[in-house]
């Protein structure tokens, strides 16, 4: 009887082991939680579903997402770029290179390779081609493909372009146009029944829209971000130095959209899309110190894109209208000098002789305030505007002009290239004058020393009077302004200036009040300035 007893008790151990492990599975077996038996109690481990206000929105908002990137991830292209010519060691003038703040390609920057920078960096050779990667959006069922002008101006003639397609297919790429006053270009490979993406209203958008950016980052094929639109026309520089030498220092289109949706190297010319599928945007920039995403990128406006890719694909350029105007900001105090109610619209700096401007009756220093209908109160809005109209399209520009409001119909005109003239003379030699044509002013309340032009200086500056801006206080108002030295003051508030102590009188009877003057540089040309005078 003795020797059962440990018999027994090893029964009883497997059967108590059998219905604890019984419990332990069933324990497992409710996803929800699992109960495990301590003596008299139990621990409950994970708890239930999050009391969801709609669970069926979120679940059909993460669907919308899946089926967007399905249904357009199609249309997205891979472009593969070599440029024509070897490089090689880094430019000593990269640092200056407006696209280094963007993207960088290699060690040079953007537009110093063909696209964008490959996922792989190799150390630099001193000869053969180098190699980059961008992205592409396809319009036309038989093979015209949207990109950015920096992704393919310096590929190769022969073989330098080659675009890759979702389903793998790879075809050779001819480049049909650029703009890169745009930043914009169109290829076309040999192909047909391409899938073709849907072009929205960028019109449209508003701040906190969800986009998705896709492309190919960093030579990652094929993919998709998400984030919202954080703002909209932003303007950012990035023409090269041989596009503003062509167009002017300050001229270039730029009215981007600016979104946190993540945006490499790679993703240029993809495209950015709303939640109906539709292309609102070109990923075109990023801001960035390391020349990866950092929080913000930028893509440039479908209905701004429409234009250009018509024109690129008719005519392999784009016949773009012009205003023929400098054109600048309007800030507080220059609005208070102006009269306006509040700072709006764009400053004309100055008309263009013989262009369209000049025709309709503009004058320096109008306000622009509208261009049919849609009010402007950045220089790159306007630019934008004007800048999807052709040469002979008729638009009505809203002007505010001393005081009063009226409309203006002008006919654009195209870009001509205009040849530099014969420099001016700039010699600065001077007969002894009299005393009273030197006559000086120091008026420390906008900090700004003047004194009364000379006959010398009326040659050299094609003025009739004024006074020569000699020096500025540090910390000035007349420096904050922006007010250039060595150039001529010919009016002030309205009045004509006659001498330095002429001008210190005009500037002492406006205290308080904002003061518009007409200043004259050494070509020649007017600007408007705005100052304000303080109380004290």
């Amino acid at each position: 009887m003795l020797a059962k007893r440990p018999y027994l008790a090893a029964l009883f151990l497997v059967a108590l082991g059998l219905v604890f492990g019984a419990t332990l599975v069933s324990g497992f077996g409710s996803w929800k939680g699992m109960s495990v038996a301590f003596g008299a109690s139990d621990i409950a481990l994970g708890g239930a579903l999050p009391n969801l206000p709609d669970d069926q929105a979120i679940s059909g908002l993460n669907g919308s997402f899946v089926a967007i990137s399905k249904a357009v991830q199609p249309t997205i292209v891979q472009i593969d770029v070599k440029t024509e010519a070897p490089k090689t060691a880094k430019n000593d003038n990269s640092q200056n290179n407006p696209f280094k703040r963007f993207f960088n390609f290699g060690d040079g920057g953007d537009d110093q390779g063909g696209g964008d920078m490959p996922f792989f960096q190799m150390p630099q050779q001193p000869q053969g081609p180098e190699e980059g990667i961008g992205s592409g959006v396809i319009v036309t069922s038989d093979g015209y493909i949207l990109t950015n002008n920096h992704v393919v101006k310096d590929a190769a003639k022969k073989g330098g372009v080659r675009v890759q397609m979702t389903d793998k297919r790879v075809f050779d790429a001819q480049v049909i146009g650029t703009d890169p006053t745009t930043d914009l270009a169109v290829i076309k490979i040999d192909a047909t029944g391409l899938p073709v993406a849907a072009l929205g209203n960028s019109d449209e958008i508003e701040v906190g829209q969800i986009v998705l950016a896709v492309g190919n980052p960093m030579g990652l094929e094929s993919t998709v971000t998400e984030g919202i639109i954080s703002s909209k026309g932003r303007a950012i520089n990035l023409s090269d130095e041989s596009t503003r030498a062509k167009n002017g220092a300050n001229y270039a289109i730029s009215n981007f959209i600016q979104t946190d949706a993540a945006i490499n190297p790679g993703n240029s010319g993809g495209g950015l899309f709303n939640i109906h599928g539709e292309v609102i945007g070109i990923n075109a920039a990023i801001e960035s110190g390391t020349g990866t995403w950092i929080g913000y990128g930028f893509a440039i406006p479908i209905n701004m894109a429409k234009s250009v890719v018509t024109d690129l694909i008719k005519s392999g350029k784009v016949n773009r209208g012009y205003i023929g105007v400098t054109i600048g900001q309007v800030d507080q105090t220059l609005a208070d000098a102006m009269g306006l109610d509040r700072p709006r619209g764009v400053l004309v700096d100055k008309v263009q002789p013989g262009q369209a401007g000049e025709a309709a009756g503009l004058k320096n220093n109008d306000v622009i305030l509208s261009v049919d209908g849609h009010e402007v109160d950045q220089s790159n809005q306007l630019q934008s505007i004007i800048g999807m109209h052709h040469a002979g399209d008729k638009v009505m520009l809203h002007v505010w002009r001393d005081g009063k409001e009226f409309d203006k119909t002008v006919t654009l005109k195209a870009r001509e290239d205009i040849d530099d003239k014969a420099a001016v003379n700039t010699e600065t030699e001077e007969k002894p004058e009299e005393t009273s044509a030197k006559s000086t002013a120091t008026l420390d309340n906008i900090g700004l020393t003047v004194r009364t032009v000379t006959d010398a200086d009326k040659d050299k500056f094609h003025v009739t009077n004024g006074v020569m801006i000699t020096n500025e206080a540090m910390a000035s108002e007349s420096m904050d302004r922006g007010l250039p030295r060595n150039t001529v003051i010919t009016e002030a508030a309205h009045h004509k200036v006659k001498s330095a102590g002429d001008f210190e009188d005009i500037i002492n009877a406006n205290k308080g009040k904002a003061v518009g003057l007409t200043i004259v540089d050494d070509k020649g040309d007017s600007h408007f300035f705005a100052i304000k005078v303080p109380n004290d």
